[in-house]
């Protein structure tokens, strides 16, 4: 393991990498962290690997971004301008895939940062077939400017980031957000992630149940809890706030994981006050015009309030008495955190072990299976029948997430990264 000093030599104290800073909790995460680092006094540095991607989060002051290029010339393997560089890309993830399915004992024998023999240049190989371009930037950087500690969110980031920094002396920490065991990836990406989180110092999860997950993927240096972190928000105003508030509200991406189309197919079974309550959507994503078609088919377009990407969603939260969030898997939703800190009731599916860690049933919350809408409607019923229920659920909430706060996990987050 290789532990950093802090001392100011011109380089960087920490980098933190993601695909690009769109929405999306480890997008939030990332800027809280980077913000907490630099006001304690560290060089730090955002990164990301996709270019031109719209950024949705106000950048903190003083912190410089780093947004990796497009490719300006052609692979090495376009053997002579005979293959496009789509179809080599193709060409060499599938040799990449047989070598792996064929050869992964071999492979996890003989791939080590020190190795020079035939594994570790066909690894390299096909890393470069798997991160492309953003491989070879993201690995000129590292030695160009030799950051102390990257931290790298994401699956795919991380395991660019790993074998970028392969073999260089860059205390590195990965971050898995979601469940390895129900996240569906392309073939040749599973693969290849045991092999490249060999490389680095800490893997981190940010629920214990991603980290047993974790747990039987391999073997690594460190295997850790790294919990996300959410700075103490207000008490609300009395008479103010959650207090009186009604309504129904989801923040996430839209996309099919979060089971948004769950939500939409229970708000036809509605009755009681809820069927009076509105439901607000916050979020963005490829799902949104088949959610509005969805919405329009049952009827129910009028109750339902697609707000798209909010910068402030905490605003709407204010707004709203039950936060919903029907996922199909997840690690641990920041916009879950943050509901439950504005002392919202929660409703949760059971899909995934994360929320379960945070959400206490009939505490703080209810939880529902999965792919469920009757058994959603009804609890969303029974919650909007009882707001004196809803305000209980609500403080128990805010009370849970109160140990996220930074002075809590600040010295976990110090030790992970090697800032102690």
């Amino acid at each position: 393991m290789i532990v950093p000093e802090l001392v100011d030599s011109g380089r960087d104290d920490l980098w933190l990498v993601l695909p690009h800073l769109g929405a999306g909790g480890a997008q939030r995460v990332a800027l809280i962290a980077a913000r907490h680092f630099a006001g304690r006094g560290l060089k730090v540095k955002l990164v990301t690997l996709i270019p031109g991607h719209p950024v949705a989060h106000a950048l903190p002051d003083g912190i410089p971004l780093l947004e990796l290029g497009a490719p300006t010339h052609r692979s090495w393997w376009a053997l002579g301008g005979h293959f496009t560089l789509a179809q080599c890309d193709k060409l060499i993830r599938l040799l990449f895939q047989l070598q792996l399915r064929w050869f992964a004992g071999w492979f996890q024998a003989r791939v080590d940062p020190g190795a020079r023999g035939l594994a570790m240049q066909l690894f390299r190989v096909g890393t470069e077939a798997t991160a492309g371009f953003r491989f070879r930037q993201l690995r000129r950087q590292f030695r160009s400017q030799r950051p102390h500690r990257v931290l790298a969110l994401l699956t795919r980031t991380n395991i660019t980031c790993c074998c970028a920094a392969w073999d260089l002396p860059i205390h590195l920490v990965v971050s898995e957000r979601n469940d390895p065991s129900l996240q569906l990836l392309p073939e040749v990406w599973q693969r290849v992630r045991p092999l490249a989180y060999l490389r680095a110092d800490v893997v981190t999860a940010n629920t214990a149940g991603v980290l047993t997950a974790l747990e039987s993927m391999g073997p690594w240096e460190r295997l850790a809890l790294l919990p996300n972190p959410l700075p103490g928000v207000p008490a609300p105003a009395v008479n103010s706030g959650t207090a009186n508030a009604i309504g129904f509200i989801s923040v996430a991406r839209l996309v099919p994981q979060k089971g948004l189309d769950v939500l939409i197919a229970a708000l036809p079974m509605l009755s009681g006050a809820a069927a009076d309550w509105p439901v607000t959507l916050v979020g963005d994503g490829p799902e949104r015009d088949r959610l509005k078609a969805q919405a329009q088919d049952l009827g129910v377009s009028d109750q339902l309030r697609c707000l798209g990407f909010r910068s402030d969603p905490e605003r709407f939260l204010a707004a709203a008495a039950v936060f919903v969030l029907p996922s199909r898997f997840e690690g641990m939703p920041n916009a879950l955190l943050e509901a439950m800190a504005a002392g919202l009731a929660v409703i949760v599916t059971d899909a995934s072990p994360g929320p379960l860690e945070v959400v206490e049933p009939g505490v703080s919350g209810l939880v529902v299976p999965s792919d469920d809408p009757d058994a959603l409607a009804a609890a969303m019923a029974l919650l909007a029948s009882d707001p004196e229920r809803c305000r209980r659920m609500g403080a128990a909430a805010r009370a849970r997430i109160a140990a996220l706060d930074w002075p809590q996990l600040e010295p976990l987050w110090r030790s992970i990264l090697a800032l102690s």
